[in-house]
């Protein structure tokens, strides 16, 4: 096979394999209902498998004609085996009890199944294909530099194509047909009708879609799914009621008694004529049941317009007089509200429970020392949190600990209702007695007043659960440490009955395996440090994102697609300018510790930035430049390191480039699992950053002592 064959072989194989990664963790996100844990397992397990493959493809690379039976056979595989993965992650709730909350073990075990096949795959024909190439010395190089093209193409076509035209099965068949045109342009004539065949399987295959998309939600006419740049909505419609998804995450449902709760309890202890904010969920009730009172004014901020397009089928209210609605993030509406100067009597926050950094903004104490800025002296702030009607077990406590620690910061008096939701209400005054109030005013009240008012409002309850509450004192929940993700992440554990001892298995079978890999495959550290180096400074750059902007869904496909042609850039750079020389290594690793600290300075200092300007150029500008700069080190160190390894061993270019590649892959993949299962829940952003210091210091000290 020509080398410019192999080359457009590998570029097509780059580009499968991002396209692919990103359908299929959109889709591991709504199966799991996903959160940085399950994006962190994901990965893992993607890049491990790659790193297998590697080390497998490294091992058959002696002879061409098998090799390029290889390639043919692989770009077949690719071309069919993702719709089979995709269809399995929306099929896994099948093997499990139905309704039942699958745990970390069925994220790991499920995502391992589906994705093995195909990631063995794409990281075997990375070494197999630098055998193809005429220079032994530069294939390492010319392998990792033509691989990473294709990557750039696939993010850019995914980020600024794929994702707005197509649904996720279209563009894996848009992945199948290129697939298969590679395989006919690699073969001879007479293998020629098994690839053509599978272009007909692939087109008669559209209709499996919607048939595999409505497993998740058996029973329910789905109504809408779609990807937007904030999440994968999905509508469905079971018998009258309307239930919306975000990401596989319940954010709402019509007919549902908890809009009276919502809109009532905080409104029960505002004058006539206030001026009222609410983030999320008004259309699907709570605006209805606002309007009830005398108001002044609502402003309703809801983060993906889609959502809004529900009220024509439902209350039809926001075309009401009284209601200005704003498309955007809520905190980042608030930031804007205080640069204004506006205020308001109340501010209620209607968003699921911190499930995911994203959420998780909403309940820390630098969201609530945002929200007392835009409240009037006497303003109240009301949100929920899960609870429990009668015992509240240990992580739920914390949970609970935790946001109220951090609102006990801000506001002299909280008022906390129990229930199966508890009702928090925060305000630097009285409160008024709800009941009474809400009988004075005459509001037609059905469910709240005759049947949850009373249970909750019992004076017993209330001052039983303070106590529990406030009796052992908690570190507040932060944007940078954020403990109640933590608490729900192990409430989501125990309700999953996930067993204690997987998680300190993992990370003991990551740590045999990353030794092994050093020891005895003879791979330089520096390599398995910059793997995780570079992924940890790429996790840390888009949580940072996430904390201060809110939605990622889209912005994780750029970042993706940023950090590839940073990596081809460093790489190209390398290749031109770096020879085998020490500096040449210890110039990146330098580079990775001055950026870590850059991106803690960042982390503490973003919340002084609430200028507009200040909040663009962030957005666009220096988080972007920050994962480049990070992906140039990462570039730059394989190619300097592939080329000084080449000049010292005796082995081939295909188990050199095996070898390195598995060695990146390995630090990528402990990296993923270590952070989403450890640094992040326990230590935050902070704890990430600092791992790196110390894991980059480590391996400056050996550039600086030893030779490679």
């Amino acid at each position: 096979m020509s080398e410019k064959k192999i080359i457009f072989s590998l570029i097509t194989i780059g580009i499968s394999s991002v396209v692919t990664q990103l359908v299929l963790l959109r889709e591991a996100i709504s199966t799991f209902s996903g959160n940085e844990l399950v994006i962190g397992v994901f990965l893992g397990i993607w890049l491990m498998a790659n790193a297998l493959g590697a080390f497998l493809g490294s091992r058959y690379t002696h002879k061409k004609k098998q090799s390029k039976h290889l390639f043919f056979g692989g770009h077949l595989t690719l071309a069919i085996l993702p719709f089979l993965q995709l269809a399995g992650f929306r099929g896994l709730p099948f093997l499990w009890i139905r309704g039942e909350l699958l745990g970390i073990g069925s994220v790991i075990f499920g995502s391992s199944l589906i994705l093995l096949p195909s990631c063995i795959i794409f990281g075997a024909l990375i070494p197999v294909g630098s055998c193809f190439f005429k220079n032994p010395d530069e294939a390492p190089s010319l392998a990792f530099i033509t691989e990473v093209a294709g990557d750039i193409l696939g993010g850019l076509l995914f980020s600024f194509l794929f994702v707005y035209i197509f649904s996720h099965w279209q563009i894996l068949m848009a992945i199948g047909f290129l697939n298969l045109f590679m395989a006919i342009l690699i073969s001879s004539f007479k293998l020629w009708p098994l690839p053509i065949s599978l272009f007909a399987v692939i087109i008669i295959s559209t209709p499996l879609n919607l048939f595999t998309l409505s497993w998740r939600t058996p029973g329910q006419k789905i109504l809408l799914h779609k990807n937007t740049p904030f999440a994968q909505l999905t509508i469905t419609q079971s018998q009258n009621q309307l239930n919306v998804l975000s990401n596989g995450i319940a954010l709402f449902s019509s007919q549902d008694y908890r809009a009276e709760a919502l809109a009532h309890i905080p409104l029960s202890q505002v004058r006539q004529g206030a001026k009222v904010l609410l983030i999320s969920g008004g259309v699907l009730g709570t605006l209805h049941e606002m309007l009830k009172h005398q108001l002044g004014g609502i402003d309703y901020v809801e983060l993906d317009p889609d959502i809004l397009s529900l009220d024509e089928k439902i209350h039809k209210v926001l075309n009401h007089s009284l209601i200005r609605t704003h498309i955007g993030d809520g905190r980042i509406f608030i930031k804007e509200a205080a640069k204004k100067g506006l205020l308001y009597d109340c501010l209620i926050i209607d968003v699921p429970d911190p499930e995911n950094i994203q959420l998780n903004r909403f309940y820390t104490l630098d969201f609530f020392q945002e929200a007392k800025r835009i409240l009037a002296p006497d303003g109240l702030l009301f949100f929920t949190l899960t609870g429990a009607d009668n015992y509240l077990e240990e992580e739920g406590l914390a949970l609970n600990r935790s946001v109220y620690a951090a609102l006990g910061k801000e506001f002299s008096n909280i008022l906390l209702l129990p229930g199966e939701t508890h009702y928090f209400l925060a305000a630097d005054r009285p409160f008024l007695d709800i009941d009474d109030e809400l009988r004075k005013k005459k509001i037609p009240i059905t469910w709240l007043l005759d049947y949850q008012l009373p249970e909750i409002s019992d004076p017993f309850r209330i001052d039983d659960l303070k106590n529990l509450i406030s009796q052992e004192e908690s570190f507040p929940n932060k944007d940078l440490s954020p403990r109640a993700f933590q608490h729900l992440l192990n409430l989501w554990m125990k309700k999953s009955r996930s067993p204690k001892w997987l998680i300190p298995l993992i990370f003991f079978s990551l740590a045999i395996f990353f030794l092994l890999v050093f020891l005895f495959y003879k791979v330089p550290f520096i390599t398995l440090s910059s793997g995780y180096a570079g992924i940890s400074l790429e996790l840390s750059l888009i949580i940072l994102f996430q904390i201060i902007f809110g939605y990622l869904y889209l912005w994780i496909c750029v970042f993706i697609t940023l950090f590839m042609i940073g990596a081809l850039i460093g790489a190209l750079s390398a290749k031109k300018w770096a020879t085998t020389a020490i500096s040449h290594l210890i110039l990146p690793d330098t580079g990775f510790i001055l950026l870590s600290l850059g991106i803690l300075f960042l982390a503490f200092f973003y919340k002084t930035l609430q200028h507009a300007f200040s909040l663009i150029l962030i957005h666009y500008g220096l988080i972007p430049l920050l994962i480049f700069i990070s992906a140039v080190m990462v570039g730059w160190q394989f190619v300097a390191i592939a080329r000084r390894y080449t000049h010292q061993s005796e082995r081939s270019s295909a188990k050199i480039t095996g070898s390195l590649y598995l060695a990146d892959l390995a630090g990528a993949s402990f990296g993923t699992f270590f952070i989403s299962l450890f640094l992040l829940p326990k230590f935050g952003l902070m704890g990430i950053l600092l791992s790196v210091i110390i894991v980059k210091c480590i391996s400056l000290i050996i550039l600086c002592k030893h030779s490679i």
